[in-house]
């Protein structure tokens, strides 16, 4: 096989080539190479420009030593011989043609998300001090299809340039600058929460910066995108767009949605508005007007919460001064009942005018507050200082930039903050009254019990007598907050959920009903048709045959049944170890080539009786959203990640919001696999899918999203996907 290498690429390791014959170029290894490999620089290189030298070592061997031992390849031939037949013997001529058809492809257009497969094997850096490219090919790796494909070019001294990464070069500053581009890599980050990949191509003496990702977009999707980067004016675009955008989120909290455009652009909406560099300015504008009327109304609700308060405040001092007036009456009343003495001279005493009951009842005509809001207008606003301190905001005229945004958008953190904290007051305020009241309530009607016994000596003697106590003070109730609603993300919070629901399975449901869930990924439409009285003959048969025509080709069942293999054999699920065994439909329906309509439906009938019994006994444990395509009369599959899911031809996806509570069932892995060794670890690992039985609604809200797909390498293609939330 070497021999027809050698020949393929026209190398005779006798006699030393010309178009091989290679100095080491000047090469400066800074400590930037120190890092990992970085392949941001693609460039079509001419071939003959690249000298190649090879080393014995590996591509995690240091630089520097790979550098420092490297030869070129006459060189190596004749020094290392052996080493060389070694990576020749790694090399075949049917991978060598793979790249070269690979690099006639490079030569139409570049991979449409800029790397391909193996672009490390290149290995290819740039002197700067020598102006010359070279191949720093490490001998021990044992792919060496681009090796000989290189030699087999140069010597044919071919005049090809072939589209290459270039090793730990940076992008160059024709474009942005460094600093530029880190701001743009942070920027994408926080608003799509993953790292974007930067690269620069070199086309017709010309760089282009491309920008792509993977980014979650609206109603729970990914989608990749591509920024095309070509000019200074595109370049000064997208990054003051996107700083823009950056500084709006951390200094004014605009939260911004990513979508991808007709173009598989990356750009982002607020409100359902995308804004970009045409609309920004206008944008901007507007949000100035909005916040500024948002401060306006906070003031006007200041002013009414301030006139509020004081008249809570003076509630609160009337009920005050009535409560220490009856505490008077009821410490004299308690004083009396300590001798004969006292009591006789309380009921003879005349009562003070300002401690009279009476008075005390007309006292407890209680102020009432007024919650209409007075109508105040934007010239007393601008006067009252101690609100807004900087009225100036209000006297901006003509073109509204970033800057007057965050400066109304701060005002109005001050204006929000005063407003909340005198709400907060309010509240106490409210609950202290609404406390006193009851106190107040208490007293009087002790008072009022007391001035009842007084009408006669033998009555308010035989009443001064009881022992009871008296309770006076109310406690006060706690306050129960709102529960928080926490958002379900499938990517970050997938694992613990699927662990809970698995548990959750594995307690409630029988072995009977966990198969009866299993069942549904064969003979669902049986089961539905059964449940709703439709087409039950020919549906049936259909999953039938279906079943039939496996079981033959799946002899093995008829000796091993559930047995896959036995139970002391060690598997693996999502890294986990057990020794289970998977279900087969076949024993759970009991079909073989011998199962008639009349018993395959008995056995479809008993699926749907103990699927029901399953689905009362489990719910949701969150509220979450799960994605379909098509509506079942009936139980329909969902799946909670619509990464998996499958698009048909319509590109329909229906979006269902589960509540939680809610019946459901989930294809969890009790629902695969029969645990009988109790070593089933919890999860979702086979399937994230769900059971569930949809609600009808009236209304429908329908979003159209766009998802760049990649079609091959060399192109990628927009999708339109209409989600409609049933």
């Amino acid at each position: 096989m070497s021999s027809e290498v050698l020949e393929y690429i026209g190398l005779d390791l006798n006699e030393e080539n010309k178009n091989l014959e290679n100095s080491k170029p000047e090469f400066n290894i800074t400590k930037s190479y120190d890092n990992n490999m970085l392949y941001k620089v693609y460039r079509y290189v001419p071939i003959k420009d690249i000298d190649i030298l090879i080393s014995y070592t590996d591509r995690t061997t240091d630089i520097k030593e790979r550098y420092t031992t490297a030869k070129s390849i006459n060189e190596f031939i004749k020094e290392n011989r052996e080493q060389f037949e070694e990576v020749l013997s790694y090399a075949k001529i049917k991978d060598i043609e793979e790249i070269e058809n690979m690099q006639k492809e490079f030569e139409k257009h570049i991979p449409y998300f800029i790397k391909f497969e193996k672009n490390y094997l290149w290995q290819i850096y740039y002197s700067k001090e020598s102006n010359r490219y070279f191949m720093l090919f490490p001998a021990r790796d044992r792919e060496t299809s681009v090796l000989f494909y290189l030699i087999k070019k140069k010597i044919e001294n071919s005049d090809e340039k072939i589209y290459v990464p270039i090793c730990k070069e940076d992008c160059s500053e024709d474009l942005l600058k460094r600093e530029q581009l880190t701001d743009i890599e942070n920027y994408i980050w926080l608003f799509t929460k993953t790292w974007p990949k930067i690269y620069e191509v070199n086309l017709d003496q010309s760089n282009i910066l491309y920008v792509t990702g993977e980014t979650k977009i609206k109603e729970g999707f990914t989608s990749k995108y591509i920024i095309k980067i070509d000019s200074k004016d595109s370049a000064e675009i997208e990054y003051t767009l996107l700083k823009a955008l950056f500084i709006l989120n951390t200094e004014a909290n605009y939260k911004f949605i990513p979508v991808i455009d007709d173009l598989g652009r990356l750009r982002f909406e607020y409100d359902n508005e995308i804004i970009q560099m045409e609309n920004l300015s206008s944008f901007i504008e507007n949000q100035v007007k909005v916040i500024i009327e948002k401060i306006k109304k906070c003031t006007k609700d200041f002013k009414h919460g301030d006139e509020k308060l004081k008249n809570i405040n003076a509630e609160i001092d009337n009920l005050n001064e009535i409560y220490r007036n009856q505490e008077k009456q009821i410490v004299l009343f308690l004083d009396c009942k300590k001798s004969f003495f006292k009591r006789l001279k309380f009921f003879l005493k005349k009562p003070d005018k300002s401690l009279k009951i009476n008075e005390v009842k007309l006292k407890m005509n209680k102020v009432k507050i007024s919650d209409k809001q007075e109508e105040i207008d934007d010239d007393e606003i601008l006067e009252d200082n101690e609100i807004i301190e900087n009225v100036d905001i209000y006297n901006i005229t003509g073109n509204y930039n970033l800057s007057d945004l965050i400066k109304v958008y701060r005002k109005y953190l001050e204006v929000e903050k005063k407003l909340k904290n005198i709400n907060a007051d309010i509240k106490a305020l409210e609950n202290k009254l609404k406390y006193l009241s009851k106190k107040v309530d208490n007293a009087k009607k002790y008072l009022d019990e007391i001035d009842e016994h007084k009408k006669s000596i033998f009555e308010f003697w035989k009443f001064t007598k009881k022992d009871e106590d008296l309770k006076l003070n109310e406690g006060e109730e706690n306050a129960v907050e709102d529960s928080i609603k926490i958002e379900f993300d499938v990517d970050e919070d997938m694992q613990a959920f699927a662990n809970k629901v698995d548990s959750l399975q594995k307690q409630k449901l029988s072995i009977d009903e966990c198969n009866s869930i299993f069942a549904c990924n064969y003979v669902l439409g049986s089961i539905n048709s059964i449940m709703i009285g439709e087409n039950e003959e020919d549906i049936i048969k259909e999953d039938l045959d279906k079943l039939k025509n496996n079981y033959r080709e799946d002899k093995t069942f008829e000796i091993f049944g559930d047995l896959d293999d036995d139970y002391t054999k060690i598997r693996n699920l999502n890294n986990k170890k057990h020794r289970e065994n998977k279900k087969n439909i076949y024993s759970i329906l009991r079909v073989n080539d011998k199962t008639t309509y009349e018993e395959f439906k008995n056995s479809i009938e008993n699926v749907v009786r103990l699927l029901n019994e399953a689905y009362k006994k489990i719910t949701a444990i969150t509220d979450f959203s799960v994605y379909f395509n098509k509506n079942n009369n009936g139980y329909t599959k969902a799946e909670i990640n619509p990464k998996n899911l499958k698009y048909d031809e319509s590109n329909i996806i229906y979006k269902y919001n589960v509540a939680k509570d809610s019946n459901i069932l989930y294809f969890s892995n009790i629902t695969y696999y029969d645990n009988y060794n109790k070593t089933l670890p919890s999860g979702m690992d086979e399937s994230t899918e769900v059971l569930i039985k949809l609600k009808e609604k009236e209304n429908y809200k329908e979003n159209e999203i766009n998802i760049l797909e990649e079609e091959n390498l060399y192109t990628a293609k927009i999708k339109k996907i209409k989600v409609i939330d049933f």
